[in-house]
């Protein structure tokens, strides 16, 4: 699929990736407060590089990939803001939160887009062995977001995929399957903040995994879900493209300028 081809073009540089990430490291990475949420500042690699940590050191983990939206939303939602104080890390995809940065003086260093991320760790997760489970999108996007991947990365262990479409008591063979697979890896699309507050809700069920919400990525993957034009890839307004392209959806639009009036006003008042 033609569409999808940036995604996987990664599979064939001419790297080594074990390499590059032995001399990763971590020091002098620190939060940035963006509107009173604190956001892991960090480069792709070390946010990659984070993630197998957590893999290595064991334990249960989850992973909240941020933009100007769901910032917004952790912002006014007390149980939200929960889940995101919990988490072990708090990513900024979206070009927004690196501009709120800019404007607050405390800059981002680096911009991570979803499906960048998610490609890097695949990679990395072929060549170091990890496991990867697929959940979210109907049953026939899972399964054709699982066949893209394995196509460029034959290696790699996906222990198990399933839609992200079930009711409770299919939940429950959703979460045992998960559990039986040992995966080392969740991707989980369910959309926010479904995915964040189904991931809080199940890791008490779990002994070492660490849980990614990816949002669509997995039907842009598939196939299933166009992905936007190159300027709002390139410009990280992926989000953006997908609030106006769907007109139900203006509620985030509103959000999403409450959101830049605050950091506009908040970075004239610390001026």
């Amino acid at each position: 699929m033609p569409e999808n081809k940036t995604f996987y073009e990664s599979s064939k540089e001419d790297r080594d990736l074990i390499l590059e990430y032995n001399q990763v490291s971590l020091e002098g990475t620190g939060i940035v407060n963006i509107l009173d949420i604190g956001i892991d500042n960090l480069t792709r690699q070390q946010a990659v590089y984070r993630v197998t940590r957590m893999i290595e050191e064991k334990g249960v983990h989850h992973v909240i990939i941020l933009n100007p939206y769901k910032l917004h939303r952790l912002r006014t939602n007390s149980d939200l803001r929960l889940i995101a104080d919990r988490s072990s890390m708090k990513i900024a995809a979206g070009a927004g939160l690196q501009w709120a940065a800019r404007r607050l003086k405390t800059p981002l260093v680096e911009r991570i887009g979803t499906l960048s991320f998610m490609m890097e760790l695949v990679r990395l997760a072929e060549i170091k062995a990890y496991s990867i489970f697929l959940v979210g999108g109907k049953p026939e996007t899972a399964e054709q977001a699982f066949f893209n991947i394995k196509k460029s990365f034959p290696g790699i262990r996906i222990v198990g995929r399933h839609g992200g479409y079930f009711d409770s008591d299919r939940e429950k063979s959703v979460i045992e399957a998960i559990r039986k697979s040992e995966a080392n890896i969740v991707f989980v699309g369910l959309g926010f903040p479904k995915e964040d507050k189904w991931i809080n809700t199940i890791r008490h069920e779990f002994k070492n995994t660490v849980f990614i919400g990816v949002g669509g990525s997995l039907d842009t993957i598939s196939g299933a879900e166009r992905k936007a034009p190159p300027w709002f890839m390139e410009n990280g307004m992926d989000w953006f493209y997908r609030i106006i392209t769907r007109p139900w959806r203006i509620g985030r639009l509103l959000r999403v300028m409450v959101f830049f009036l605050m950091a506009t006003v908040k970075g004239l008042l610390k001026k």
